[in-house]
């Protein structure tokens, strides 16, 4: 990675991810202590859950306001800001000794984690068209290298120095790269749209945008997308324990094997399928390898488990590497420049919304039989298919002279 910008802006989207996945081995023992120790009389369980939520909340609420002030203020501010607000919340939570500091540090965390959008709109700017795809998949490789080492690493903090050495050390990652950002991030942004718009102006857009041509419809299989795929997430180390004995080690495992496939196919196989195969065709190839993964994973006997899930998280990793940077690309070359930021802000809000709305639907799918979420969420990503198919006659796959404005308005 020659360019410093890029290894910058991978670097501030991986401790965002390292940030969520050190808290998920330490958040449910925290929260539950401090429930008890509140002396409210509150469920535990239901607390843990808004505890854990507050985070993607916070994510979809704000993305779409970073991403419109990036495009009227620039990309490095915003950049800037939102790591310094990332550092404050990992502070808060090395002081959270109390359930109310818990849950304003996971808030103040989401606020400034919700920078992915200003990212990627950076990445546009400075990239050409011919590349975007391959670039856009450093982020998914980011996200996927965060989703290895997060876990292991709150796990080990935690033992070591408790939740404070867990806080104050992710806060120092932040600062570290903020002082790398402010050296090596100049301003992207060569036009500003000088439209001043409000918090809730940044939001509305999002009710808009689903109404637009083909930017409203990649909006809807991106949605589905992230929305069957966190049904696997949250759900697959309770199946891999009750249904295939796996101990919390051996989940670690799964879920780092997973990380580690889906990192090599975003970070370095990108280029090579935009090349051969195109973004139209790794949007419709990536929906059906995703539904046969996320489908095979309860399946399989005690006897074939290891080959079984080999097989689905090596799907899984090539569709989840093909669909993301494509859905993201194919909305960047299909929206005017000046929007940019405006659009993956959306992109990015909507996608924390799934992610809050999966975890929901596989719990209770999971209720009334094991293989549920995983059947149901392969279901949905055919469904994917089915958008893209018909979607496809109508995608560019790099910019035209000039991109029509949207027949329904983004701003009011």
């Amino acid at each position: 990675m020659k360019d410093k910008r890029l290894l910058t802006l991978f670097l501030t989207i991986f401790i965002d991810l390292l940030g969520f996945g050190i808290a998920i081995p330490i958040l449910p023992v925290i929260t539950k202590e401090l429930v008890s120790q509140s002396g409210l009389g509150i469920n535990p369980d239901i607390t843990t859950g808004v505890i854990a939520g507050v985070f993607s909340v916070m994510q979809f609420l704000f993305a779409p306001l970073w991403g419109s002030m990036s495009d009227r203020i620039g990309r490095r501010p915003i950049i800037l800001g939102s790591i310094l607000a990332t550092a404050a919340g990992y502070v808060l939570l090395g002081f959270s000794s109390s359930l109310m500091i818990l849950f304003f540090a996971r808030l103040v965390a989401g606020i400034g984690s919700a920078n992915i959008s200003a990212a990627q709109a950076y990445i546009a700017d400075i990239t050409p068209p011919a590349d975007r795809a391959k670039k856009m998949g450093l982020i998914g490789a980011a996200f996927g290298l965060g989703f290895v080492f997060g876990p292991p690493i709150g796990g080990a903090l935690f033992e070591a120095g408790g939740l404070s050495l867990v806080g104050f050390a992710t806060a120092g990652l932040c600062l570290f790269n903020f002082v790398l950002a402010w050296f090596s991030l100049p301003e992207s942004l060569t036009e500003k749209n000088a439209e001043r718009r409000s918090f809730v102006g940044s939001f509305q857009g999002l009710g808009r945008v689903w109404s637009i041509e083909i930017i409203g419809e990649l909006f809807i299989i991106n949605f589905i997308y992230i929305a069957a795929f966190s049904m696997m997430q949250v759900n697959a180390s309770v199946l891999w324990n009750e249904h295939f004995g796996l101990d919390s080690k051996q989940v670690g495992y799964m879920f780092g094997f997973i990380g580690i496939c889906s990192a090599i196919v975003q970070g370095g196989l990108i280029g090579v399928f935009q090349k051969h195969v195109g973004l139209k065709r790794m949007l419709l190839f990536g929906c059906p390898l995703v539904a046969v993964g996320l489908s095979m994973i309860p399946l399989p006997s005690q006897e074939w488990f290891v080959v079984n899930q080999i097989i689905a998280v090596l799907l899984l990793a090539t569709g989840n590497g093909m669909l993301m940077p494509a859905i993201n690309s194919l909305i960047s070359v299909n929206t005017s420049g000046h929007d940019q930021g405006k659009t993956l802000g959306l992109l990015q809000s909507t996608g924390s919304l799934a992610r809050s709305v999966g975890p929901v639907c596989s719990g209770i799918l999971y209720s009334f039989n094991f293989k549920l979420p995983y059947l149901s969420a392969g279901v949905l990503m055919m469904i994917t298919l089915l958008l893209a198919i018909k979607l496809s006659g109508k995608l560019k796959e790099s910019p035209q002279n000039h991109i029509p404005e949207p027949a329904v308005p983004l701003d009011n």
